[in-house]
C-alpha cells in the first residue's frame, strides 16, 4: 500500500521542479519527449493545476499560480480566447485547429478561484479587463441563444474524441465560471444566467425516460418552453435510452453519447449542476461499473471499439486511442484526483481508501506521475512528471486531511 504523506511530498516537488521562468510547464521539459510543447504554457493544464497550487497553502506554489496565470495575459487574442498552449519566449500562441474552447474557461476559472483564495485585489483589478474580454469570447459561443456553449470536434481536453455540439464538460465549467464572477467578481446581474445554464444541463443532458411504457418525458419548464428545437433533441435521445444514472457526454444534431463522461459527470457532481439524487446515482453507478479499478479514474466508460458507430478513423492516430487507451477509457491520475475531492464530499472513507490507490498509480516507475494508465491492467502510458497529476494529488490529499 502507498504511503499518501510521501506520494504528497513527492508531488509537491514534481511541482516546483516543472517551474520555467514564466511559470507551470505541463511536464518536466527534460522528462517528456515532446520538450517543446510541454515546456510551454498551457491555459487548460494550469487551470487545473492551480487547485493543486492553491491546496498546497505553500508561498512559493501560490506565487506559481500568480505567475502561470499572468504569463498567460499576452497570449489571449482581440477577441478573448485564449490558445491551447502558449511559448512566452518567442510570444508564440498555437491554436488547436479546429479549435479549442475550454482554454478560456479554465484560465478565467482559475483567475477567479486564486482571487478568491488569496482576496489579491490589486491583481483582480489588473486582470478584470481580461476576464471581461474572455467572458464576452464566450458568450459568442453560445450559438443557438440557449444558455449553453456549444463548440465543434475534439475543442475540449479530450482533443481526440468525436464530442461536440452541447457538451457536458464544457458547460459544467461554464456553469462554475459564472457561479464564480457572481461570488467574486460580484456580478449578481449573472445569477438569472447561472440559473439558466443549471436548468438547461438538467433538461438537454439528462435522460429523462425512465419506462418504456410512457411518454410523457420531455420537461415542461423554461428551458424547453422558450427554445422550441430542444424537445426534438430530448425526443432523440429518449427514443433509444431508457434508464441512464448520469449525464450524456454531449448532445448534437441527431446525435448523443450514450457512454458515461467520468470526468464531465464528476465535474457536474463538484460544482453543483447535479442534484443530490443524480449526483448519488452517477456516484453508484461508477462503482459498480468499476471506474475506480485497477486506478482513479477511467475516464469514458465503456470504451469505443473500431466498428462501432461512435469510432472515428482519427482516434487510431499513432495507434493513442484504442480502447482503453488515452480519451477512451484510459485511467487519467488527474481525473482520479477530481473523484477523490469529490468522494470527499460523498463518503469520506471511501474517498480516503480511493486516494490511496490514487497514490498507488501516480507512485508506479518510481513516483512517475504518469499522464495516464491504460484502462484495464493500469500500465503507465503517455508522457509521465505530468503538473496535473501531481497538482490534483495535491488538491485531494488537502481535501481528506485538511
Amino acid at each position: 500500500m502507498a504511503n499518501v504523506y510521501l506520494t504528497y511530498q513527492s508531488a509537491i516537488r514534481e511541482l516546483k521542479e516543472s517551474r520555467t521562468e514564466s511559470g507551470l510547464a505541463a511536464a518536466h521539459p527534460q522528462h517528456t519527449t515532446e520538450k517543446s510543447t510541454y515546456a510551454s504554457l498551457f491555459p487548460r493544464d494550469i487551470g487545473i493545476c492551480t487547485y493543486g497550487l492553491i491546496a498546497s497553502g505553500d508561498a512559493d506554489l501560490l506565487k506559481l499560480a500568480k505567475q502561470s496565470l499572468t504569463s498567460l495575459i499576452p497570449s489571449q487574442s482581440p477577441r478573448g480566447q485564449f490558445p491551447q498552449n502558449y511559448e512566452p519566449d518567442t510570444k508564440t500562441a498555437h491554436w488547436w485547429m479546429p479549435g479549442t474552447i475550454d482554454g478560456t474557461l479554465w484560465w478565467s476559472i482559475a483567475a477567479l478561484e486564486y482571487i478568491k483564495a488569496t482576496q489579491d485585489t490589486a491583481w483582480h483589478a489588473r486582470i478584470s479587463s481580461h476576464l471581461d474580454r474572455a467572458f464576452t469570447w464566450l458568450t459568442y459561443q453560445d450559438t443557438d441563444n440557449d444558455s449553453l456553449l456549444e463548440q465543434g470536434v475534439a475543442a475540449g481536453w479530450d482533443d481526440e474524441m468525436p464530442r461536440h455540439g452541447t457538451v457536458l464538460y464544457t458547460n459544467t465549467l461554464w456553469f462554475r465560471l459564472i457561479t464564480l464572477l457572481v461570488e467574486v467578481d460580484d456580478r449578481r446581474r449573472l445569477l438569472p444566467l447561472k440559473n439558466k445554464i443549471h436548468e438547461a444541463i438538467n433538461t438537454l443532458l439528462w435522460v429523462h425516460k425512465s419506462d418504456d411504457r410512457t411518454h410523457a418525458y420531455i420537461p415542461n419548464n423554461s428551458y424547453t418552453q422558450e427554445n422550441v428545437y430542444a424537445s426534438t433533441m430530448i425526443e432523440w435521445a429518449s427514443s433509444q435510452a431508457v434508464y441512464l444514472p448520469y449525464y450524456l457526454g454531449y448532445s448534437a444534431h441527431r446525435e448523443f453519447e450514450m457512454r458515461c463522461d467520468v470526468f464531465g459527470n464528476i465535474l457536474a457532481c463538484l460544482f453543483g449542476v447535479a442534484t443530490p439524487e443524480k449526483a448519488k446515482q452517477f456516484t453508484e453507478f461508477a462503482l459498480r461499473a468499476g471506474i475506480h479499478l485497477p486506478y482513479p479514474v477511467k475516464v469514458l466508460y465503456p470504451p469505443i471499439y473500431p466498428g462501432e458507430p461512435d469510432w472515428k478513423p482519427y482516434m487510431a492516430k499513432g495507434r493513442q486511442n484504442y480502447p482503453w487507451q488515452y480519451h477512451n477509457g484510459g485511467i487519467w491520475p488527474f481525473v482520479g484526483g477530481f473523484w477523490v475531492w469529490w468522494l470527499s464530499k460523498y463518503d469520506k472513507a471511501l474517498a480516503q481508501a480511493q486516494l490511496e490507490q490514487l497514490a498507488e498509480a501516480n507512485d508506479l516507475n518510481n513516483m512517475e506521475f504518469n499522464e495516464y494508465l491504460h484502462g484495464q491492467h493500469g500500465t503507465p502510458m503517455g508522457n509521465p512528471h505530468q503538473s496535473w497529476s501531481a497538482a490534483m494529488f495535491v488538491k485531494a490529499y488537502k481535501e481528506i486531511f485538511e
